[in-house]
This record gives structure tokens, sequence and C-alpha cells, in this order.
């Protein structure tokens, strides 16, 4: 499996912006996408199920993507702040 470093931080930045400004639900194809390269970067398993699935709670979906988010810049040796979400979140955490 070969992984666009660029393309996955760009897409997980702007991912930041519609999230924090329309929720978790904004852009559920580039989610998806992002949870596919999680999988496949071994990313914890229970926190990317959870920023999936639709019944979970709004807030838990979020934080799991900030976790997610971070996690995948971190293996591909990046820096994501996931900054938008992970700034919504700190009052929650």
């Amino acid at each position: 499996m070969i992984t666009d470093i660029r393309t996955t931080t760009a897409r997980i930045t702007s991912l930041d912006y519609l999230l924090e400004a329309d929720g978790i639900a904004a852009d559920p194809v580039s989610l998806l996408l992002l949870a596919h390269t999680a999988r496949d970067l071994g990313v914890n398993e229970l926190l990317v199920s959870i920023m999936v699935d639709e019944r979970e709670p709004e807030v838990a979906r979020l934080r799991a993507y900030a976790r997610v988010a971070v996690q995948v810049g971190n293996l591909l040796g990046e820096q994501v702040p996931a900054a938008a979400v992970v700034r919504e979140l700190q009052p929650a955490c």
C-alpha cells in the first residue's frame, strides 16, 4: 500500500475545517477515506469504528476523529494537529 502523505495531510486539514463548521457528518466520504487509511496504517480499530459509526454520539465521534487524525499524521511522519477539532474539544476532554 502506498499512501501519499501530502494528500492525506491535506485531506485531514480540510476535514478539520468542515467538521468544525458543520459537525461530524459534514463529509462522510472523506471520513471514510481517512478511516480506510487509518486501518491500513494500523490505527486502533476501536477509535476508527467509533469515528465512522453514525449511531455513536457526535462528541464521541469527534474525539475519535481527533485521535485518529493525529495518529495517522504521526504514523506518516507528518505533524497533523487536527487543530480545529482539538480546539473545540479541549473543554470536553
